[in-house]
């Protein structure tokens, strides 16, 4: 691991959309600074599982049936479940001040705190994480179709999975109020671009956020052991054992090169509508995202 010698604590929120290269991005931040407190979505857990999350019956009964079948195959015991997470405790997590850490980093999914964002921490700077929606919805329609082995159209999914705004708006939306409220200079990362060159944009990012650099850390420990170190529900280490969720970030040792962007004509209708909605966010996004200095 680095050693970051960096004066004072750097408090670092990470936003994503799915499919975005996030857990590989946590699992590096976890080398790239030694005395480091990783805390892994625990807005999800709130959102999804929680007692303050999506109320809606259908919604709550399909996150319910993916947690009971979740834990009916597992053989991990113990820890914290993700039913515990209320909106106030992942606050209070984020607040903590976790005296002699160099760096509290935290990942997220944006849609899963739009409609809670009192319960925003103070003083983070903040991170948001994109792709191209082709790749991005391609993807995640091959995840959701684990827990739906019948057809489906992804723009019909239950929104506990799926958000109106299919992930783009509701990253705009909170990077609009995280800027007017929090970080007036929240930094915006095109995952391709830290894939296909992870020195110039992460010796960028940590520039800007005041953590010093070491390329060394471009190379980091294949395996999950360092998830246990993370503060987190015990959907990380059961979804990752039953589903698969995290395997192959967790299985990951650097960043590899980035796919090609998939043809159009090679995908579904309902993955091209997604992605013709959600253009507009993205190309938002693209137009400030971090470049390499």
């Amino acid at each position: 691991m680095a050693d970051c010698n960096s004066s004072g604590q750097v408090r670092l929120m990470t936003w994503v959309v799915p499919r975005s290269v996030s857990t590989a991005f946590t699992k590096f931040m976890s080398f790239a600074c030694e005395d480091s407190t990783i805390i892994f979505e625990p807005y999800a857990n709130a959102y999804w599982f929680g007692p303050e999350g999506v109320q809606d019956a259908t919604h709550r009964a399909k996150a319910k049936s993916i947690m009971e079948e979740t834990n009916k195959r597992t053989s991990i015991t113990g820890g914290r479940e993700p039913s515990d997470y209320t909106y106030g405790f992942v606050k209070e997590q984020l607040d903590d001040p976790y005296t002699g850490k160099k760096l509290v980093f935290s990942k997220n999914g944006a849609c899963t705190v739009i409609d809670k964002l009192e319960f925003l921490p103070k003083d983070y700077r903040h991170v948001f994480l994109f792709r191209h929606p082709l790749k991005v919805f391609a993807s995640w329609k091959k995840l959701y179709q684990i827990f739906t082995p019948h057809e489906f159209q992804l723009d019909e999914v239950a929104p506990v999975m799926f958000p109106p705004g299919f992930f783009f708006r509701e990253m705009v939306e909170l990077l609009e109020h995280v800027r007017e409220v929090h970080d007036p200079k929240a930094i915006i990362i095109d995952a391709d671009d830290i894939l296909s060159d992870p020195k110039g944009i992460l010796s960028a990012l940590f520039k800007e956020v005041g953590l010093p650099f070491d390329e060394k850390c471009l190379q980091w420990e294949a395996g999950d052991k360092i998830a246990e170190q993370w503060a987190s529900s015990t959907l990380l280490p059961k979804g990752n054992e039953v589903w698969g969720f995290y395997r192959r970030a967790l299985e990951s040792s650097f960043f590899g090169k980035p796919s090609a962007l998939p043809d159009r004509s090679s995908l579904p209708d309902d993955v091209l509508r997604c992605t013709d909605v959600s253009m507009p966010y993205y190309e938002k996004l693209y137009a400030q995202r971090l470049l390499p200095k």
